[in-house]
C-alpha cells in the first residue's frame, strides 16, 4: 500500500525528457521512482556506479571550495 509522497525538485526540461522516455518504456515517473528505490534497497547502495573523482581534481575541488585558486589564462600556457 502506498503511503507516502515523495518530492524532488529538478529542472522542468529533465523531467519532461525523463517522463518521455519512460513511457516509451511503459512507465510513468512514480513507477520509475519506485523501482530506483526498490534497487537501492535491495542493492544496499545505488544500483549503478558513478564516476569517481581522481585525487587531482579532488584537490582541486578542495582547493576552490577553501579560496586557494588562481587565475590562469591561455597565455600562460
Amino acid at each position: 500500500m502506498l503511503t507516502v509522497d515523495v518530492r524532488s525538485r529538478v529542472e522542468p526540461e529533465l523531467k519532461h525528457e525523463a517522463a518521455a522516455i519512460l513511457k516509451a518504456a511503459g512507465l510513468d515517473v512514480s513507477t520509475a521512482i519506485r523501482l530506483f528505490l526498490r534497487s537501492v534497497v535491495e542493492k544496499g547502495g545505488l544500483p549503478m556506479e558513478l564516476p569517481r573523482v581522481n585525487p587531482t581534481t579532488l584537490a582541486a575541488i578542495r582547493d576552490a571550495k577553501a579560496g586557494k585558486t588562481s587565475r590562469t589564462t591561455l597565455e600562460d600556457f
